[in-house]
């Protein structure tokens, strides 16, 4: 308020000193009861409502501008709180997801935070709080409340990373739960991921469901992997083209379980059978 009385007095000055002075004159000239005077009191009183009337306008400007000012502080204030807010239930849905899969799951889960992404050159990966000294180990598993995040490639005493699925090199088995069709998830263009090795026998429609294979030796089977948004057959090609929409927002999550699976044993014992009679 006093700043902008300043900018005020300091820009008009010298037209409120001269507004004073015709007041003044005005005021003498009113209170003079000479006939001859009637018309310059008549003046006098029209101009001194126009000068008044000119500087409530200024006034006006004024007090305007500095409103103006004011809702516009108040407008970035609360586009920050509305931004908080989100992201805190954002956070709080998360958390309540994973909330959920600790609950239903039997596997031995490390808690972690997500502290940085990488994605350049086609090597999407995230790096977590949580490494050895936590019973973090290369070839975990990483999970959150909706679904598969990714493969831990690199570990130190205590940070992690994580090769996502959206990783060129990433390769996962996976599982199409209504056409009951397995294939390998790979990354897709456009931050989606692409499913392959399905025969165009299959019906697969958008909206299908895609979770983890018993195929795959670095997951368990049955974890959400994304959603069908188009499957095509390509003249001369024997598998369909399949578009999936990962599980996870890779751009937003802020925390994960890294899973301490265990391939069975005896599956491990039949694929090391099978790799020497190879031989």
């Amino acid at each position: 308020m006093l700043k902008w009385l300043n900018e005020f007095f300091r820009l008009a000055k010298n037209y409120i000193v001269f507004a004073l002075l015709i007041s003044l004159s005005f005021f003498l000239i009113s209170t003079n009861n000479n006939v001859h005077t009637r018309g310059l009191q008549v003046l006098g009183l029209f101009t001194t409502s126009y000068l008044e009337a000119g500087i409530h306008d200024v006034i006006g400007y004024f007090t305007l501008a500095s409103k103006n000012s004011e809702l516009q502080n108040e407008n970035a204030r609360l586009v920050d709180l509305t931004a908080r807010i989100r992201a805190a239930m954002a956070e709080n849905q998360q958390l309540r997801e994973m909330l959920k899969l600790r609950q239903q799951t039997r596997t031995i889960l490390i808690p972690a935070d997500v502290i940085g992404r990488s994605s350049e050159g086609g090597k999407y990966s995230v790096t977590l709080d949580a490494g050895s000294s936590s019973g973090v180990r290369v070839g975990d598993p990483v999970v959150t409340g909706t679904g598969l995040v990714g493969i831990v490639f690199a570990v130190s005493e205590d940070f992690s990373l994580v090769r996502t699925l959206l990783d060129g090199d990433s390769r996962i088995a996976a599982k199409l739960v209504n056409a009951s069709a397995d294939g390998l998830i790979v990354s897709g263009d456009f931050g989606q991921l692409a499913m392959k090795n399905v025969s165009r026998r299959y019906v697969v429609n958008p909206g299908d469901i895609v979770e983890t294979s018993s195929l795959s030796s670095l997951v368990p089977p049955g974890i959400a992997v994304g959603m069908v948004t188009k499957a095509t057959d390509e003249p001369g090609n024997i598998f369909k083209r399949i578009d999936v929409q990962p599980a996870v927002d890779y751009t937003s999550i802020s925390a994960a379980f890294v899973m301490q699976y265990v391939y069975p044993p005896g599956a491990s014992r039949l694929e090391h059978e099978k790799g020497r009679s190879r031989k």
